[in-house]
C-alpha cells in the first residue's frame, strides 16, 4: 500500500497542499492511505476525493472566518485583548471558538459525498490524528469508519490548538484505526501536534491487516534545517500572542525532529520504499497568518520542491 503523510502547520496548509498536489498529479503517486494532523487532516479527505481545484482555491484564499466562529485574533493578527480578558474572568480555557471549521469542511465535502466515499474501495483510506486531554492518548481514526458528523468533529479536533481554541468534546469510548480503545467516558480532543507533528510513523508502524504500507512519502511544514525555526532572528516577546505562537513553534519543531528520526528508523527496519520527505520554506509569519501574498508565495515554492532530484522513484529504499 502507498502512504502519504501530511504534518500539521496552521495556514502553511497552502504549502502542504502544493507539495501533495505535485506528488499526486505530476509524479503519479496515488496513495492508498492519506494520513494527516491538523492542516494535514483538513487536506486528507478532499485529496482522496480528487477535489484539486476546490482545495487550491480554498487554501489560497483562506481567512480566519474559515476557522473561527469567534476568532481570538483581529484580522491584523493581533490578539483580541478584551476577548481574552473576558474569557479569563469567566474561567474559560480557550480564546476562540473554531466551530466554523466544521462548516468550511461541510462546504467542501457534502454528506452524500462522504457516504459514497465510505463505500468506495478505490478511494484512499484517510486517517486523522488528535490527542485526548483527559487521558493524554493519541487518537488516530479511519474516516471510513465514522459518521459524517464525527468526520467533521475529528478533523476539527485535529486542528484545534490548545488555548487558542476550545477543543472538541465527545463521549467515549472511541476506537482508533487499529481498534485500540480510549475507554474513558468522555473526551476533550485537541491538536494531534501536541504529540505528533507528523502522522507517518504511527501509520507505517502498524501491523494491522489492511494497513500494511510498502511505500511512503511525507510532507513537513517546517524547514529541513531546524535552526531556521529556533533562531531568535524574528522573535520579539511583544505580547501574549507572540509567546503562545513561539511556544507552539518551538514545541512543534522539537516534536517534528523526533518524528522524523522515528519515521526513518521504521522505514529502514521494515524495508519500505521511501519516496522522500519534503520540507516547506519559512514564509508564513505566525500560526494564523492569512496574508494572501504569502499564501501564494508558499504554494508556488512548495510546487517546486518535488523535483527530479528530490523525488525518489520505485525501489528507493533508504
Amino acid at each position: 500500500m502507498r502512504h502519504l503523510g501530511i504534518s500539521g502547520g496552521g495556514t502553511k496548509i497552502a504549502g502542504l497542499f502544493g507539495v501533495a498536489e505535485t506528488i499526486i498529479y505530476d509524479r503519479g503517486y496515488v496513495p492508498d492511505i492519506i494520513s494527516g494532523i491538523s492542516a494535514g487532516a483538513i487536506l486528507a479527505l478532499p485529496l482522496a476525493l480528487g477535489k484539486r481545484e476546490a482545495i487550491k482555491q480554498q487554501v489560497l484564499n483562506i481567512s480566519l472566518d474559515d476557522f473561527f466562529e469567534v476568532s481570538p485574533l483581529h484580522t491584523n493578527g493581533k490578539i483580541k485583548t478584551f476577548n481574552a480578558v473576558w474569557k479569563l474572568i469567566r474561567g474559560k480555557h480557550y480564546l476562540g471558538n473554531q466551530k466554523n471549521l466544521e462548516k468550511t469542511l461541510a462546504k467542501t465535502v457534502s454528506r452524500a459525498e462522504f457516504e459514497a466515499y465510505k463505500l468506495d474501495k478505490t478511494k484512499a483510506i484517510c486517517i486523522v490524528g488528535s490527542v485526548d486531554f483527559y487521558t493524554g492518548a493519541r487518537l488516530y481514526v479511519n474516516l471510513k469508519t465514522v459518521s459524517y458528523e464525527n468526520f467533521l468533529k475529528f478533523v476539527n479536533a485535529s486542528a484545534s490548538i490548545p488555548v487558542f481554541t476550545q477543543g472538541v468534546a465527545m463521549n467515549g469510548p472511541v476506537n482508533d484505526f487499529e481498534d485500540e480503545t480510549i475507554s474513558f467516558p468522555k473526551l476533550l480532543l485537541f491538536d494531534g501536534g501536541v504529540r505528533d507533528h507528523s502522522p507517518t510513523n504511527k501509520i507505517i508502524s502498524s501491523e494491522k491487516p489492511g494497513f500494511q504500507v510498502t511505500e511512503t512519502t511525507s510532507i513537513f511544514s517546517r524547514p529541513d534545517d531546524i535552526r531556521e525555526i529556533i533562531s531568535p532572528k524574528n522573535f520579539a516577546p511583544k505580547n501574549l500572542l507572540s509567546i503562545l505562537e513561539r511556544y507552539v513553534e518551538i514545541t512543534n519543531a522539537e516534536i517534528s525532529k523526533n518524528d522524523e528520526v522515528q519515521e526513518k528508523n521504521t522505514i529502514k527496519r521494515k524495508g519500505l520504499v521511501d519516496h522522500g520527505t519534503f520540507y516547506l520554506p519559512r514564509i508564513m509569519q505566525g500560526i494564523y497568518d492569512v496574508d494572501k501574498g504569502r499564501l501564494r508565495e508558499l504554494y508556488d515554492a512548495a510546487k517546486n520542491l518535488v523535483s527530479d532530484e528530490s523525488w525518489r522513484g520505485t525501489g528507493a529504499i533508504i
